[in-house]
């Protein structure tokens, strides 16, 4: 177990931060994050902020559950303090943060690591082995579509739900971005179309929904694959298509204790040495630019932003 500081709400990573202690953290000391509802951890102790939670004395880790810009300085802090981190993406607003942490870690010889845990889901895990399998081909189009059983945030650019999207959308694609459009209306909906230069991708994210439902589209050279919630629908060219009823789907920002925990166990492979460092940042950097310049597009009538 390793010795951990915890910085958030209630909700903390999904499930809350009592699921944290069964992917092999003990909670030693925490402080809440105000606004994100009541939060008592048993046997663990309090503190007021960051600079006296990074204090306390034997921690070997820090899990931060914080709106990005306050990730960015408390992640900072337990780097500086030579704690391995774990934090709940978006956990910064642009590639010069981005760096300015991978930097940290690396000066201290410590891991970052963004949990990403519907990458567990069984659905998810279906599509991403279609894909490798190359049932899609080469993908020319794909779309990653999120619906919110709850208002839209005031921010999208900010939120959870927008990284999820943008990273279920670069592992549909596979290759780098070039650049993105976007509209985005707070509280209601946010789009982008996203360049790849051989193919083009979109996000739809919508808030209000009667039901949370997620689905992502990829399409390309040998057909098309669409996940929709638990069911994976194939559609090889030339083909009939075929509907895959899996075990278990997946909705926006869903994060299971199982999905949860298997994310800290590539956390403890990668401190360990068992996966190589900067693993766990996978898509990051372009999940970053790509919500940092989504926000500059739509600021300007929504303009083409090159990545």
């Amino acid at each position: 177990m390793l010795k951990t500081a915890f910085m958030g709400g209630a909700d903390a990573f999904g499930p809350g931060p009592a699921a944290l202690a069964a992917g092999g953290l003990e909670i030693a000391a925490y402080c809440a994050a105000p606004g994100r509802g009541a939060l008592s951890l048993s046997g663990a102790v309090l503190h007021g902020s960051a600079w006296e939670l990074f204090a306390e004395p034997g921690l070997q880790a820090a899990a931060i559950s914080l709106p990005p810009a306050e990730c960015f300085r408390a992640a900072l802090l337990a780097l500086s303090r030579g704690l391995h981190v774990f934090c709940e993406p978006p956990f910064c607003r642009s590639t010069g943060e981005l760096e300015e942490l991978r930097e940290a870690a690396e000066k201290a010889g410590r891991v970052l690591f963004a949990s990403q845990p519907w990458e567990h889901a069984p659905a998810c895990r279906a599509l991403e082995k279609a894909i490798t399998r190359g049932l899609a081909g080469e993908v020319t189009f794909a779309l990653a579509r999120l619906e919110l059983a709850w208002p839209g945030p005031a921010d999208w650019t900010a939120s959870p739900e927008a990284w999820q999207a943008a990273s279920l959308l670069l592992g549909a694609v596979r290759r780098p971005p070039s650049a993105v459009e976007a509209r985005l209306t707070p509280g209601d909906f946010a789009a982008f179309h996203v360049h790849f230069g051989r193919g083009d991708g979109f996000i739809h994210l919508s808030g209000g929904a009667a039901k949370a439902r997620l689905r992502v589209s990829a399409a390309g050279s040998a057909g098309a694959l669409e996940l929709d919630g638990g069911v994976l629908r194939l559609e090889p060219r030339g083909l009939p298509p075929e509907d895959l009823q899996l075990s278990d789907g997946a909705a926006p920002g869903e994060a299971r204790p199982a999905w949860l925990k298997a994310e800290l166990d590539r956390f403890r492979r990668e401190i360990e040495g068992e996966l190589p460092r900067g693993s766990g940042l996978r898509n990051a950097r372009y999940c970053v630019k790509l919500l940092k310049n989504a926000a500059a597009s739509a600021a300007d009538h929504s303009a083409a932003i090159p990545l």
